[in-house]
Order: C-alpha cells, then sequence, then structure tokens
C-alpha cells in the first residue's frame, strides 16, 4: 500500500476513533467543546524533545506523529473522558482529581499533523507569543502551578490505584529538582510529603500561586489547600526554575518541611 494511502487510512481510523467517544460518552454535551478555546498551544515539553501524537487515548497506542515542543494554534477536535459542565462543577476536587487522566483529538491548521495527546501538555493559546522579560516571568509561574496541580492529581490516582506515584523513583525528577528527586530515590518517605499524614481521606482541594507573591527572587510560591478527614490544611510548595523548567525544590507544612 503507498505511504500516502496508508495515512490517509491511518488519519481516517483516528477520526472514526473520536467519533465513536463521543457517541458513546455518558452524558454527551456538546457545550462541553463548544464552549472550550478557539486554539491551543504545548507546553511542559523541553525544547530539545517532541509532543507524540498517537493513534488513540493512552501510551499503548502506536505514535502517528509529534507536535513541536512549542506548537500553536493547534485545533481541539474532541477529548475524553467527556464530562458535561454541569456534572463537572457538581464534583469535588477530590473527584476530578480520581477521573482518569484525559486524552484529547489533536491536529494542526493544515491537518498535517493528527493524533490524541494527553492534555496535561497544552494549554489555551492566547495569542502572539509573548517576549517581554514580564510575560515570560508569567508564563514560567504559570507553569509552576500546573506542575504542582499535576503532582497532586497524579498523587490522588496513585493513592487509588491508578497510576504510578509521582513520588516514586522512576517519576520523581519530572517534577522536583535532582537533590530531592535523589533524596526521594535513596532514602524513601517516611511520611506523605503531599499531605502531611500517612491515612489521608482528602476533599476539597484546591492548588494556586499565592495570592501576595508568586515569585519572589526566583522562588515560585504554590499553595496547596485541603481538607484531611474534614480538618483543613495547606502545604506550601516552592519552586525554582532549572534549564528553564520549574521544578519543586521544598514543600512547606506547619510542623516540618520535605527539603
Amino acid at each position: 500500500m503507498p505511504k500516502s494511502t496508508r495515512r490517509r487510512t491511518v488519519l481516517g481510523a483516528v477520526a472514526a476513533a473520536a467519533c465513536y467517544a463521543v457517541f458513546l460518552a455518558p452524558g454527551n454535551d456538546a457545550r462541553a467543546e463548544a464552549d472550550g478555546p478557539d486554539s491551543w498551544r504545548v507546553v511542559d515539553v523541553a525544547p530539545n524533545d517532541a509532543l507524540n501524537a498517537r493513534m488513540g487515548p493512552g501510551t499503548d497506542y502506536a505514535v502517528i506523529g509529534q507536535f513541536a515542543h512549542n506548537a500553536r494554534a493547534l485545533q481541539q477536535v474532541t477529548c475524553v473522558p467527556l464530562v458535561p459542565p454541569g456534572l463537572y462543577f457538581e464534583m469535588s476536587e477530590a473527584e476530578r482529581a480520581a477521573l482518569p487522566p484525559r486524552w484529547c483529538l489533536m491536529q494542526n491548521a493544515d491537518r498535517s499533523i493528527q493524533g490524541w495527546v494527553a492534555q496535561r501538555y497544552l494549554a489555551e493559546d492566547g495569542g502572539p507569543v509573548r517576549t517581554s522579560s514580564e510575560d515570560g516571568t508569567q508564563d514560567i509561574v504559570q507553569a509552576a502551578e500546573r506542575l504542582v496541580k499535576r503532582l497532586y492529581s497524579d498523587h490522588i490516582q496513585a493513592m487509588a490505584g491508578g497510576t504510578t506515584s509521582p513520588l516514586h523513583p522512576s517519576r520523581a525528577s519530572d517534577f522536583f529538582a535532582k537533590p530531592l528527586a535523589a533524596k526521594i530515590a535513596q532514602s524513601g518517605l517516611q511520611a506523605d510529603p503531599l499531605f502531611d499524614s500517612q491515612d489521608a481521606e482528602i476533599t476539597d482541594l484546591r492548588i494556586a500561586l499565592d495570592g501576595e507573591r508568586p515569585m519572589f527572587r526566583g522562588l515560585i510560591t504554590v499553595n496547596a489547600d485541603f481538607r484531611n478527614f474534614g480538618h483543613p490544611r495547606r502545604a506550601v510548595v516552592r519552586l525554582r526554575v532549572f534549564e528553564g523548567m520549574p521544578r519543586i525544590i521544598r514543600i512547606e507544612h506547619e510542623e516540618w518541611v520535605f527539603q
């Protein structure tokens, strides 16, 4: 079969899979997709890397293309799981975090690249590329906030047996600076550095940049507020930028610090 014919066949299968997912999704509501951004960009991918586009929504599917680490103006066809807005806003933070990782069928402007990617690598494409130092700072603090949100989301999924914990040595370097990642790998953990407890029943999780001073002298602060067994708690996550990427250097709790 000629290469061009094979490519059309593969992309046709991808589009059919997307339609199948939308049609079968419980409580499907077109507004869940129609109200989203007009275009998207790739985030949190290293400059020497690319974002794989796959034949289906998951890493078990074959790679059929790649989006550049700084790709812009991407169009979103659909995402799974598809959660209608009305249901989404009725869910608790813990219920949202426990949802399976979201994958989206994306395509570039001329549709020469198309495939499924993990949504955590996508952000709204708000317009022209920013060039000023102030806007660059805004981009990096937002990347830090996304990193902490992904840390907690993946950790909650791991607690439910749904994925490998970001505190596992094989994943720690994706979130933590090298000294802290090495500490996790070498000595293990005596307590949960994210929730400051051995037993957890987490509700009302909210993660946001510090409202007073999100970045000061290169130190980025992200607060994680939650309730554990009904008691309010806060973890203060501190990050610095290493080789253009934010990484966690310590997590502060009321009575101890993980660093």
